[in-house]
């Protein structure tokens, strides 16, 4: 039964999908003889935090939650922040044990939420559906632990391997994509969900994408990211035009600043955010991807979803800088001519691997092996 509520509480932690950031994604459900008192997740960065949600909607139901069990999928907070301790909350409301899926490691609370809640006499058990949990908050961790964002490589390929089609060959419309509906509505969900989403120049100049999240109702926007070393973006694409509505940061070579100052004065002047970046052996078109990675933690972002084509894929596998693949499989054979991935090393047991269908596509999904890092 433990693992009942506290998968249930997992479920309302992924609601607060990409508005949490930079804090991470919580959920909490209040319980008391196997009998749901009060549920609630965090909804916002700055917002109150899922126990306090929690404890909250148990008032709300009419329900006194002390003595009760408190489900929670990351240690409370012991510290004042945007919002007062979580830890006072669950001590004043009388609740007499909390479960916790994973510690924190964020320094401010690493362990002391936990310690002070038994200091004053309530049970607490750590380790119900860790896994699950830190997985949910991979990118929260990655950034604790390396200042730099979850890098998440998603792409879409024929069954022969391919990412794109043919170059300067005519298709039909409805092949501009390799996947189905229901296949690219799920990467939606997926951008909703992280804090940036990264291509290259390559896939501006061919695509005119907007990167933006296109479904029902109120989603989180990603910054749209794009690797140019030349600054070649076009003022009329869709990436400029929209650039003051959704956010846009065009990542240049940093000598490029100087020789281009008037076009990247230009660019900025339409609303968007120019950086030069330094040079680096391993990157797309010479650019450092590390130093953007870095960038882009120290913004609040704790996952980049990586949609280029495959010369950016390759510039992050050969840099070392990707932790997990999404790959969308679509049952269309392309042959020589469409362009295919060409990683400088192989991958060799992938973890946490996940098979999952879009009507006729295909995704799978996993984890890079930290084996694999050198």
């Amino acid at each position: 039964m433990r693992q009942k509520w506290m998968r249930q509480a997992l479920r309302l932690a992924a609601k607060g999908g990409g508005f949490t950031a930079p804090n991470p994604r919580v959920g909490a459900v209040i319980v008391r003889k196997e009998k749901l008192l009060g549920k609630g997740y965090h909804k916002r960065f700055g917002g109150p935090h899922a126990e306090v949600n929690a404890l909250a909607d148990c008032r709300k139901k009419g329900h006194d939650p002390a003595g009760s069990t408190m489900f929670v999928t990351l240690e409370p907070c012991c510290h004042q922040g945007k919002t007062p301790p979580c830890t006072e909350a669950i001590l004043a409301a009388g609740i007499k044990a909390v479960e916790i899926a994973t510690l924190d490691e964020f320094k401010e609370v690493a362990g002391q939420g936990a310690k002070q809640l038994r200091q004053k006499g309530v049970k607490v058990t750590v380790g119900c559906c860790e896994q699950e949990a830190r997985r949910l908050n991979a990118g929260f961790f990655k950034v604790q632990q390396t200042q730099r964002p979850l890098v998440i490589l998603k792409w879409a390929q024929s069954l022969d391997g391919k990412l794109t089609w043919p170059e300067n060959e005519e298709s039909p419309t409805h092949r501009r994509w390799l996947t189905g509906k229901k296949a690219r509505e799920h990467v939606h969900h997926i951008r909703s969900a992280c804090g940036a989403v990264l291509v290259g120049i390559g896939t501006v100049l061919a695509d005119d994408p907007m990167l933006n999240v296109r479904l029902k109702g109120k989603h989180h926007q990603p910054l749209r990211v794009i690797l140019d070393s030349r600054l070649q973006i076009p003022p009329e694409s869709k990436l400029v035009k929209s650039a003051r509505k959704f956010g846009l940061l065009v990542c240049t070579d940093q000598r490029v600043l100087f020789t281009e100052r008037s076009h990247a004065q230009a660019l900025i002047d339409a609303g968007m955010e120019v950086m030069g970046l330094p040079a680096a052996a391993h990157g797309y078109e010479g650019l450092d991807l590390d130093t953007l990675l870095t960038n882009l933690a120290g913004r609040g972002i704790l996952e980049l979803l990586v949609e280029g084509g495959p010369k950016v894929h390759d510039s992050f596998l050969a840099a070392n800088l990707a932790d997990r693949i999404m790959a969308y499989i679509a049952p269309v054979i392309i042959g020589t001519a469409g362009k295919s991935l060409h990683a400088a090393r192989p991958l060799e047991n992938l973890e946490n691997v996940s098979i999952n269908t879009f009507a006729d596509d295909v995704l799978v999904s996993g984890d890079i092996n930290f084996s694999f890092r050198e």
